[in-house]
């Protein structure tokens, strides 16, 4: 059985390899938020990257950011208007 110390760390590079394959041909934002989706943590996903944590948490932060505003702008706008029943013109639905 293989030593669990020389196992861990060749399991690690595989798990870099794997995240460096999924995000490839990505811009910056997508690779970083396609690893942390895929469950890697920030620490992972700025060393897979080459990046530093800090550049990866400001992309998250400005990701999550971006997606309350969006939800909070959909809150705030008005609700499509509803048909009017079809009327004849004169008020009683006829």
């Amino acid at each position: 059985m293989p030593d669990n110390d020389k196992l861990l760390p060749e399991m690690q590079r595989m798990s870099r390899l794997l995240g460096l394959v999924a995000v490839k041909g990505l811009e910056d934002k997508e690779q970083v938020l396609t690893l942390i989706r895929a469950g890697y943590t920030k620490a992972e996903v700025a060393s897979i990257l080459g990046k530093g944590e800090s550049a990866v948490s400001m992309i998250v932060l400005r990701h999550k950011k971006q997606v309350e505003a969006e939800k909070a702008a959909r809150k705030k706008a008005p609700k499509a208007a509803e048909p009017a029943a079809a009327s004849n013109g004169n008020g009683d639905g006829k």
